[in-house]
């Protein structure tokens, strides 16, 4: 079956998008490959997140679908996830492209060569010189009206909090308002996984669900300028009030 593109899902928690690490590689392989487009995304933390890859697919017409995970190390949680969050893209996108999986990188002889590249290449010495792990500048909690955590896990990923995270961005700058009005932090898992994508404002503990990016700015603009929560997006205490 002949492949037009080919998405790599790179493994990271951070609120960093990886594609610019892996801009070389993505070159070369378009080099060696010119007849597929080479994608980058992941399934949690920062950057494309794979259902957004599989939408630009999608859009521009692709036929067959690579997707591969980067991933050196067989995770079973990992690897659960990596299936079911390109599941549900394939169950709600029918008439979409057709969507394969790659091998696992440590299932093959890629692999293995790539270790014994290492070995030949012998590394570069550690050195006792960086940077040591506690600074005055690491000490105080830092200052602020409210703090936003937003959900990058597997679930919410898939379901939109790449874009909602980019909203509140852009809207809290529009405004005008920094980390100390408003501390944003990009988490793992915050369970109401059905909800997703999901957010939780401190110290008011309230939780939003289905928090899509054009409902950003009214919670911005309400709740952590106007200090009233939109009710018929959020729930307290533990869940058993709102979530309407």
């Amino acid at each position: 079956m002949s492949v037009d593109w080919m998405i790599v899902t790179v493994p990271t928690d951070r609120d960093i998008d990886p594609a610019n690490e892996l801009a070389a590689a993505v070159r070369a392989l378009g080099e060696r490959r010119p007849d597929i487009e080479f994608r980058t995304a992941v399934l949690t933390g920062g950057g494309t997140t794979v259902t957004e890859a599989l939408d630009a697919a999608a859009d521009a017409g692709a036929r067959t679908v690579l997707v591969q995970s980067a991933q050196t190390v067989d995770d079973r949680a990992s690897n659960a996830w990596f299936r079911r969050v390109i599941g549900h893209w394939v169950r709600e996108h029918t008439d979409g492209p057709h969507v394969r999986l790659g091998p696992s990188f440590a299932r093959t002889r890629a692999y293995v060569d790539l270790l014994a590249e290492a070995i030949d290449d012998g590394g570069v010495p550690a050195r006792d010189t960086t940077a040591p792990l506690t600074s005055p500048a690491w000490e105080d909690v830092p200052a602020f009206s409210r703090h936003v955590l937003i959900c990058r896990g597997p679930r919410c990923s898939a379901r939109g909090s790449g874009e909602m995270r980019r909203a509140f961005g852009e809207a809290l700058d529009a405004r005008g308002l920094g980390d100390d009005d408003v501390l944003v932090t990009v988490t793992g898992c915050l369970y109401p996984c059905n909800r997703a994508p999901v957010a939780a404002v401190y110290p008011d503990n309230v939780w939003y669900g289905r928090l899509t990016a054009d409902r950003v700015e009214r919670v911005i603009d309400r709740h952590l300028v106007g200090g009233e929560p939109v009710a018929e997006w959020s729930a307290s205490d533990g869940g058993r009030r709102g979530f309407a």
